[in-house]
């Protein structure tokens, strides 16, 4: 352990107590911690929670080599879950690691598995598929992590609930049995995730803008760039930001340059970095944060897409910043029809999946599960087609008699550790019985008022 190719951490760092004075417990998060940590050997996850540690904080100060493949993810991808445990445990006991950022894409999910802990452990299987969680899917923890909380809901109805077993080499069977009320429901559940054009996308992003930002940096000039993009990236010529850069340079860089063309509309300008540092004279601010690039840009905005490069003296824990000397921001958004379309992917092929594994002759349920992080733009274009195919869908000889979609909204204000909006729409495909939850939220309280649709709107009438 100690330096692995990057930024040194002493092996010893958890042993500390890193708890701030009055710093607030959460029990249904440790709840979630614990029964997690029984399936794991202390020493295999003392070296997999270093492997996190670490790998978090090479990449949030810029080692490239933490990030091979130039996504820009603080995490391993290999094992997507220890990070998940890292953040939990993070926020319990070691909140300066932990990151502020995509902790509540996570925590709010840690918080329901942990409010549900008794009533999962009478769930017949959980144990074996927590398992494969932990190891032989630890990459891909999000489609468990989703089947636990569907569970939970159905044991709150006081279901008997139970995990069917893999059978590797043999057709897949749905996820769940439910026993509610003397039917017994097969039901299926699909955790959608980021799809391939949205990672295309960043990747072209920092194609596009990083040899201008490394421009910039040799001649220490501190520049913030604002670009919504009209076209697909795909479509953005490689040289095109160097003509915008010639036209700033061209008026000596005092006043910003503004356009609007076929690619794009955006503007340059010089990067006011008085806010931050103003702000840094009394605190120390995490990297790469909300509240960092509010300071930055001057607005806040829910899951932006933005590439900074600064020039920052880390403070006493590397993953905040005491100073910053400069450097670029580039603040950029794809509006173009093409790109949002692409990104409002669609639950139909998951529904085609889900119906395909289920049993014939048996009254079943889909569950859908998807992060809506991707801007307002891309939740309505997906909210229409979602609603459009579910209504049309048609399972064949499968007896689906409903399908829920649950939309997770999670969001890192700057002005607080996190916040989380859940919405669920219902359909009925072809029931013969009254649906079994009638709420479809998995993460959020019982008792908070329930309501249909997406995210984005207020209220949205029941189908």
């Amino acid at each position: 352990m100690g330096k692995q190719g990057g930024v040194w951490i002493s092996p010893d760092f958890f042993e500390a107590d890193l708890r701030p004075p009055g710093w607030p417990e959460n029990p249904d998060i440790r709840r979630a911690v614990d029964w997690f940590l029984t399936f794991l050997d202390p020493e295999e996850w003392k070296r997999r929670r270093f492997a996190a540690l670490q790998h978090f904080v090479d990449a949030a100060s810029g080692e490239v080599s933490a990030d091979p493949n130039g996504k820009g993810r603080f995490f391993d991808e290999r094992d997507q879950f220890a990070w998940y445990l890292f953040l939990a445990q993070a926020v319990l006991d070691h909140p300066t690691i932990y990151d502020f950022t995509f902790g509540p894409r996570v925590m709010p999910i840690m918080a329901a598995i942990g409010r549900n802990f008794d009533l999962l452990q009478g769930v017949k299987g959980v144990e074996g598929r927590v398992r494969r969680m932990i190891g032989q899917e630890k990459g891909q923890p999000n489609a468990c992590l989703f089947e636990l909380l569907v569970a939970a809901a159905y044991t709150q109805r006081g279901a008997d609930v139970s995990f069917l077993e893999e059978r590797p080499g043999v057709a897949k069977t749905h996820d769940l049995d439910v026993l509610l009320d003397g039917t017994l429901w097969a039901v299926e559940c699909k955790r959608m995730e980021g799809g391939q054009y949205t990672e295309d996308e960043r990747t072209r992003a920092r194609q596009l803008w990083l040899p201008m930002a490394r421009g910039f940096q040799e001649h220490n000039i501190d520049v913030y760039c604002n670009t919504r993009f009209l076209v697909e990236l795909s479509k953005i010529p490689v040289g095109y930001f160097s003509g915008k850069v010639k036209e700033w340079g061209a008026g000596g860089m005092l006043r910003p340059v503004t356009w609007s063309d076929a690619l794009s509309i955006g503007e340059i300008r010089r990067l006011d970095l008085g806010p931050l540092t103003r702000a840094l004279k009394s605190d120390d601010i995490a990297l790469n944060s909300s509240r960092l690039y509010e300071l930055l840009t001057g607005t806040y905005k829910p899951n932006a897409k933005i590439i900074s490069s600064l020039n920052v003296r880390r403070a006493e824990n590397p993953l905040y910043v005491a100073e910053c000397q400069g450097g670029t921001v580039f603040d950029w958004e794809s509006l173009s029809p093409e790109s949002v379309d692409a990104k409002a992917r669609d639950v139909l092929k998951r529904l085609s999946e889900g119906n395909s594994q289920l049993p014939d002759g048996r009254p079943s349920i889909i569950h859908v599960g998807i992060e809506a992080v991707d801007g307002v733009e891309v939740e309505r274009a997906r909210y229409e087609k979602i609603i459009r195919n579910i209504v049309n869908f048609d399972p064949g000889t499968k007896e689906l008699e409903y399908v829920y979609v649950t939309w997770y909204a999670p969001e890192s204000p700057p002005n607080n550790s996190g916040a989380f909006d859940e919405t669920c729409h219902w359909q009925a495909v072809r029931p013969r019985r009254r649906r079994p939850l009638d709420r479809g939220l998995l993460v959020l309280p019982s008792g908070l008022p329930s309501r249909n649709g997406a995210h984005w709107q207020p209220t949205v009438g029941g189908v």
